[in-house]
């Protein structure tokens, strides 16, 4: 029997390991504060994520799970701060925020939000930068099969509809990055975009 990387031996799951495609409640709670964050983010009001987090710790789950809901507590608000200082309404521009605060799942889903409404090359090139995301969602607990093949399929996309990717200065860093399987994921860069 082939054993996920979650129970392989001696290997211990930490919040910053948890793996959401093997483990039932790892995924449930990421799915859950994730949505909520893109609604929070949505209104521009943390309250929809900090009440699910709360939902969550009263449940009593074990540490890992704590630590995990605390970690992205503290991304989250970050996110929502870098946001607000840049005066940042154009969603793209939050997605790269959010990108850059190494928050790939919720990435993923933002921009699937924005995908779902937009056609053409538009349409392509946010698929090739929600299968990005994927390649370091992937690579977070190392299913290098996965990254391999999203990595591929994310560069060509991104490669052959760059043009309608222009609010990202420096995509070529990124595909480089997916090209040479690269774990460290890039800043991804715009002028609106100051460090705080």
């Amino acid at each position: 029997m082939k054993r996920s990387p979650a129970s392989a031996p001696n290997k211990k799951m930490t919040a910053a390991n948890l793996d959401p495609f093997n483990d039932r409640l790892s995924r449930d709670i990421r799915n859950t504060l994730s949505e909520a964050f893109i609604d929070a983010l949505a209104r521009m009001e943390p309250s929809a994520y900090r009440d699910e987090a709360d939902i969550w710790r009263a449940k009593n789950p074990s540490g890992i799970y704590l630590e995990y809901i605390q970690n992205r507590l503290q991304s989250y608000d970050q996110v929502f701060k870098q946001i607000k200082a840049n005066q940042l309404v154009d969603p793209l521009l939050q997605g790269l925020v959010i990108w850059n605060n190494g928050l790939f799942f919720e990435f993923h889903d933002h921009l699937e939000g924005i995908w779902k409404q937009s056609t053409g090359d538009e349409r392509q090139a946010l698929k090739g930068l929600i299968k990005a995301a994927g390649v370091y969602i992937h690579n977070e607990v190392g299913h290098h099969r996965a990254v391999k093949s999203l990595s591929a399929k994310s560069y060509r996309l991104i490669r052959q509809y760059s043009h309608s990717l222009t609010f990202i200065n420096n995509l070529d860093v990124l595909t480089q990055k997916l090209k040479a399987l690269d774990p460290e994921a890039p800043r991804l860069e715009n002028p609106a975009l100051r460090e705080d």
